[in-house]
């Protein structure tokens, strides 16, 4: 998979993460820490799963009383750079920025989920976009949802799901 198709997977991942906040006045279920338990994509066609960062990934969501909301997720065993994240080798920044995804904004419900207002974004193409997602919380677990999406490195129809469990 090359670092292309990696970002833009990293990408989708992040809209699904941002869109799962929401404005307290509609809902506060959703307002807290979250810790990331799984991230999958499924091909809509074959049914297909991929972890996207392997079977135990990192991540954390937060969503705050006041409508804002930030998400970081990153790929299980991520390699440390041999430098710093200026003086390392091109290829190993890449690879860095290829197993990790931040970005943050606003967040909004909507009647059939949530709407995130991208204000930051690793993904610099994120930003100033509106994310939507379904979002689903039951106890203390969160569901996230993206609509079918085209994606690389295939171009076939994809649903990607992020399940978080509750931290406070």
């Amino acid at each position: 998979m090359t670092i292309s198709h990696r970002l833009f997977r990293l990408a989708s991942a992040l809209s699904l993460a941002l869109s799962a906040a929401v404005s307290v006045a509609a809902d506060s279920s959703v307002v807290g820490t979250w810790l990331l338990q799984t991230w999958i994509s499924t091909d809509a066609e074959s049914g297909a799963v991929v972890n996207v960062f392997g079977e135990h990934p990192t991540g954390y969501l937060i969503y705050t009383a006041g409508g804002h909301m930030a998400v970081v997720l990153m790929m299980e065993g991520r390699d440390k750079l041999s430098g710093d994240r200026y003086n390392s080798p091109v290829e190993e920044r890449a690879r860095a920025f290829s197993t990790h995804v931040a970005y943050s904004g606003t967040y909004e419900l909507t009647s059939e989920g949530i709407m995130h207002h991208v204000k930051a974004s690793s993904f610099q193409n994120w930003v100033g976009t509106d994310q939507f997602r379904y979002t689903e919380v039951v106890g203390d677990t969160m569901t996230i949802k993206t609509p079918p999406l085209k994606a690389p490195p295939d171009g076939k129809t994809k649903v990607t799901t992020l399940v978080f469990k509750r931290l406070d």
